[in-house]
């Protein structure tokens, strides 16, 4: 930093004490008797919890709400918390009654409390109505006051709500009584793409250009407010490009910094030497504006989801500390008529600081002291009585949209009533005075800590790496580094410039060239040819299956911290090269930039997790490998899936051969070969890519294949069993998923996460949302449709490699079941938004939104793996839940609901594998979400990916001798696992569970008369435990009944009826109890968001139940 501190005005701490204790005793004699009662029960009320929670509640939850039924619910919930220590009698009391009557009158009582929630904000959130706000503009100006404007209004999911919000910004500013206004470029531009610097740049640049002429032209004021940590580089960027322009040279501008942000000092050294560049060529000065910063906790909420270090200061004292530092290096004498300041704050000690700095150094025309509007009236007043301006950052919103202000309202009303804030203190700090003492001391604090706060980031600062300390999740790249952006962009310039590369097939350590090729294209230039794959014989295929066979041993007599190190590397390795990876995957699977990192996070957590699971499991006792183990991936997850099952079939001792899907063969060819570096030997892991023909059915049928670990499509498994019925395929297969929007919802969210999990990836993920269920009175009441239809039609489709692009190709030109999704519809339905095809060859479309969705018509039945959205119309949450059900999959399931009763319902009765609460229902986390699925979503025997349990799938376990002790382990597991909800992460804004429940559907076990007692003894009282939901059968021959049953166990010798029944395990029961009362029961994940703008003391937070302990009673 060329700045340093000045030692020398420390002593003016003294003076601004003083000066803050008149200013205390000044605001006490100036507040109204409105204003004493006012603070007296915001006192009152910040010192019960649930007071706060209640008034959260209301404004967030009750309000939000269009059906006054579901609201009044809501309300009469969060009423009985208020009590009389924290609303008074008499508040408390009208709470209570309010909350009853709503029962009966919803629309009556609700419509009250609208109005007094407005009454009680209407000094915080103005009316943007002409006459109205010049009134309140007036009244300010009498009293050296003025406002800045800033217009709220529905969350920008859409270029229309952009527009809509950079147009009445633009009519605020041609107003002649408003000559201050304040916008986000997040508020006026939907596209803010991290990854896409210079591209969001340039869309944000031609925006505000026009808002800066329109300023030249009306002398309004723009000031550019700051919220995101992302956004900081990109709205600096933006104002001094455009503040050199020709136009705008001269222009008086501003822009906001914020001080729990490390970077913003090296940022305001920054403005200041461009600044005074610009006022010795151009003659222009600029404003800053310094906060705090209001958007801390959902900063810490994105970087604890993501891994990420908080951007902020971990501490309030740090942040004071960096704000009095900012103060002062700016108010010096040399930046005086270059930069001015806008000190915007509460804190009455910091503000006599700064004016003690401002009259020491002679720079008080430098500052503007600056507040929120309705906040502190006295305090102004009495700041403005000492001859300097006041100016109030004013929120505004039409009279009939009200429920826009609301997150602006939650927001601001938990910043105040943060123990830590100053503005919560302040209710209480003129008649405390341990409560003014400990300002006080918080003061003297700041104040000496200026000099040493740290300025160096905290986001982009390296974390030393710690070998062998347990697993934990991979941190995503973050994006906002500007040296991660640099280098992704150089690599897939590299990438894009391969051209004629040849893939070979690797059998036992050798490159086998000289076969059969297949040429492989990208999606994203109407699949151009740049590489090509050798493809193996029916000879090759034996020979790989021989060399498999003959390394188990080898690999299998390793050690399992061997093996765990040697995974351990090959994650290192993908770190590494995390961005050739992305660029790699962008050009071969149609990636865009974001996914294909999240991807490689996955896989990163897949190779550290199964290393230890194996350990953790101690699956070598009483067990053997299965044997030679083929993978076969998918195309759409082409290196996280491979990595899932060829690491986790290692890990449990096993050889690899694994067959990458046709369409990326690439992706596969560069996984292996870090996987070889990494030391697994090359014939413990052997690539052999072959297409679904007789070669490949060679390799899948082949009678030493022990296993075929698959993810696709149900239709994939199937053909596969038809080749051969015997083979052990363990597979994650379709999902028909969807999302419930009950009347309870958040409508903003859920139409972002509804886009997100639809058309992530173009649609092309097995647990997609192709259908979204909503309810009537937010399909019908509400701006829904009109936000889904903006949000839809503002994706950007194109080419995966380029960094603006949101909605990348699909892998193939449509055809047969997504073809009709795209281009047809079936009775009562209609077009939301049309898709339309935007290249030649089929690869680029853009999305489409389907609504008037019947049950039980083909689109509510069909998975299309691809950019089309379903919208059914439901009338109450009973009847989403069975059309939910009512599919023939269960892989992933959402719900949008800030009703607790709700989601416990629907927690409890939903059938599927993975469940997400107010979040997207893509994208699981190794461990923190074990993903699969129920019903046709699998296939053979499995469980979940990521999970505790997977590789206990891939040993064969010795055959049960002894009853007692395999129950005796089995009752032990139960007791201290399978009965209990487990919690998966210490996340705070994310809850996520695991538990155990019994099969939908009895599972049906078939003996014979030859069957040990030790078995028929296990059976017995795994009956007596699971009740109906295990039939055991004896005898022969009649198979007519068994495709009645989704789970067969198989334990006679008599020839299975694999044609019958997906869900055939013919594994025999196995000694280890632990082992083998899981493969009885099915697991759920279960992933809850629990935070309200970052607020994780604000939102439902529902319980969530076990399954099974009803049963477990012996």
């Amino acid at each position: 930093m060329d700045y340093k501190t000045d030692t020398s005005i420390d002593y003016l701490t003294e003076d601004s004490i003083k000066e803050t204790k008149k200013l205390i005793e000044e605001s006490k004699s100036l507040r109204n008797k409105q204003d004493v009662s006012n603070r007296k029960m915001f006192s009152r009320m910040l010192k019960d919890p649930k007071a706060v929670a209640l008034v959260i509640s209301l404004s967030d939850e009750v309000l939000r709400i269009k059906s006054k039924y579901h609201a009044s619910r809501i309300f009469f919930k969060a009423s009985q918390n208020a009590s009389i220590h924290g609303f008074g009698l008499i508040n408390s009391t009208a709470l209570r009654l309010g909350g009853i009557a709503s029962l009966f009158l919803p629309k009556f009582v609700l419509s009250l409390v609208m109005l007094r929630v407005k009454q009680i904000s209407k000094e915080i959130i103005l009316s943007s109505d002409k006459e109205k706000l010049n009134k309140h503009i007036e009244k300010r100006l009498r009293n050296e006051a003025t406002l800045n404007i800033n217009v709220l209004g529905e969350a920008v999911l859409g270029e229309e709500e952009a527009e809509q919000r950079y147009s009445q910004t633009i009519e605020m500013m041609r107003r002649k009584e408003v000559n201050y206004v304040s916008v986000k470029i997040s508020s006026i531009c939907s596209q803010i793409v991290t990854v896409d610097h210079e591209g969001t740049l340039e869309r944000v640049t031609k925006k505000l250009r026009e808002l800066y002429k329109v300023s030249v032209e009306t002398e309004t004021f723009v000031n550019l407010d700051m919220e995101e940590f992302r956004d900081l580089r990109l709205t600096v960027d933006v104002f001094k490009l455009l503040l050199l322009e020709k136009p705008f040279q001269k222009l008086y501008a501003g822009i906001v910094l914020q001080a729990y942000l490390p970077e913003a000092h090296e940022v305001f050294e920054e403005l200041l030497l461009w600044a005074k560049d610009r006022k010795l060529n151009y003659g222009g000065k600029i404003k800053i504006r310094l906060v705090k910063g209001a958007n801390l906790e959902m900063e810490r909420v994105e970087s604890e989801i993501q891994g990420w270090n908080s951007a902020t200061y971990p501490k309030k004292d740090l942040v004071d500390a960096s704000y009095l530092r900012l103060i002062d290096i700016g108010l010096r004498k040399e930046f005086e008529g270059v930069v001015d300041l806008g000190i915007a704050s509460h804190n009455l000690f910091h503000l006599s600081f700064a004016l003690e700095v401002a009259k020491f150094r002679k720079v008080l025309n430098q500052m503007d002291i600056e507040m929120l509007e309705g906040m502190a009236n006295a305090e102004a007043l009495a700041l403005s009585s000492r001859d300097k301006r006041v100016l109030f950052y004013t929120p505004v919103a039409k009279d009939d949209d009200f429920a826009s202000a609301v997150a602006y309202l939650v927001r601001r009303f938990d910043e105040n009533t943060s123990p830590e804030n100053y503005l919560s203190a302040s209710f209480s700090i003129a008649e405390s005075n341990e409560t003014y003492t400990q300002q006080e001391n918080k003061f003297f604090k700041a104040v000496s800590g200026r000099h040493t706060v740290p300025t160096e980031s905290i986001r982009h600062r390296e974390e030393p790496v710690y070998q062998d300390t347990g697993f934990y999740n991979e941190k995503n790249t973050d994006m906002t580094n500007h040296l991660f952006r640099e280098k992704i962009h150089k690599e897939i310039k590299k990438v894009r410039d391969i051209k004629d590369y040849r893939i070979p097939l690797v059998i036992g350590g050798e490159k086998l060239f000289e076969r059969d090729s297949i040429p492989s294209g990208d999606p994203s230039c109407g699949g151009d040819i740049w590489y090509e794959y050798a493809t193996p014989t029916k000879e090759d295929i034996s020979h790989a299956i021989r060399v498999a066979k003959d390394s188990i041993p080898f690999w299998s007599e390793l050690e399992g911290n061997d093996i765990k190190r040697i995974l351990n590397q090959a994650s290192i390795i993908m770190k590494e090269e995390r961005e050739q990876l992305i660029a790699i995957m962008s050009r071969d699977a149609g990636k865009i930039i974001n996914e294909a990192d999240i991807e490689i996070t996955e896989a990163i957590d897949f190779a550290n997790f199964y290393g230890s699971s194996a350990i953790e499991n101690n699956i070598h006792k009483e067990s053997t490998p299965l044997g030679v183990v083929v993978v076969v991936p998918p195309w759409n997850f082409p290196y996280a899936i491979p990595a899932g099952g060829i690491c986790s079939a290692l890990a449990s001792g096993n050889t690899v051969i694994v067959k990458p899907a046709p369409e990326t063969v690439m992706t596969a060819w560069f996984l292996v070969q870090q996987l070889w570096r990494a030391g697994v030997p090359k014939n413990v892991l052997q690539f052999v890519p072959t297409q679904e023909d007789e070669v490949g059915q060679a390799l899948i049928t082949h009678e030493e294949v022990s296993a075929v670990i698959l993810t696709g499509s149900i239709d994939t498994a199937e053909l596969f069993s038809s080749w051969n019925p015997s083979t052990n395929i363990i597979a994650e297969t379709s999902g028909k998923n969807s999302i419930i929007v009950t009347a309870c919802c958040d409508v903003d969210l859920a139409v972002k996460d509804l886009v997100h999990s639809a058309f992530g990836h173009s649609g092309q993920k097995c647990s997609a949302a192709s259908i979204g269920i909503i309810d009537s009175s937010v399909f019908r009441e509400s701006n829904f449709l009109k936000q889904l239809k903006d949000a839809v039609e503002s994706l950007s489709v194109g080419p995966a490699w380029i960094p603006s692009t949101d909605v990348g190709p699909i892998i193939n030109p449509p055809s047969n079941v997504l073809d009709k999704a795209l281009n047809h519809l079936e009775e009562g339905e209609e077009w939301l938004v049309v898709p339309r095809k935007l290249d030649q060859k089929g690869y680029l479309w853009s999305p489409g939104v389907k609504t008037g969705i019947k049950p039980n018509s083909w689109s509510h039945q069909i998975e299309w793996f691809g950019p089309v959205l379903g919208i059914m119309e439901s009338p109450d949450l009973d009847t989403s839940l069975i059309w939910q059900n009512d599919t023939q999959y269960g892989l992933t399931s959402g719900i949008h609901s800030l009703d607790v009763d709700e989601i416990e319902k629907w927690v409890d009765l939903t059938e599927a594998g993975n469940l997400y609460v107010n979040r997207g229902i893509t994208g699981a986390v190794v461990s923190r979400q074990p993903f699969g699925g129920w019903k046709k979503s699998c296939y053979g025997f499995s469980a979940k990916a990521g999970g505790d349990n997977y590789i206990t799938n891939l040993r064969n376990f010795q055959s049960l001798t002894d009853a007692k002790t395999a129950i005796k382990e089995s009752e032990i597991w139960l007791k201290n696992t399978g009965v209990k909800v487990l919690k998966r992460s210490n996340l705070v804004s994310e809850l996520n569970y695991s538990k155990f429940k019994y099969n939908l559907t009895p599972i049906l076990v078939k003996v014979e008369d030859s069957t040990t007692e030790a078995y028929l003894e296990y059976l017995e009282w795994l009956s007596a435990i699971f009740q109906d939901n295990i039939i055991v059968s004896y005898g022969k021959g009649d198979y007519s009944e068994i495709a009645k049953y989704e789970r067969v166990r198989w334990l006679s010798k008599e020839e299975p009826p694999y044609s019958e029944v997906s869900m055939l395990d013919t594994r025999s029961l196995c000694q280890r109890g632990d082992i083998e009362i899981r493969r009885w029961l099915l697991e759920q994940s279960i992933s809850i968001t629990t935070h309200r703008y970052g607020n994780t003391n604000a939102g439902p937070k529902p319980r969530v139940f076990g399954s099974i302990q009803t049963l477990f009673t012996t």
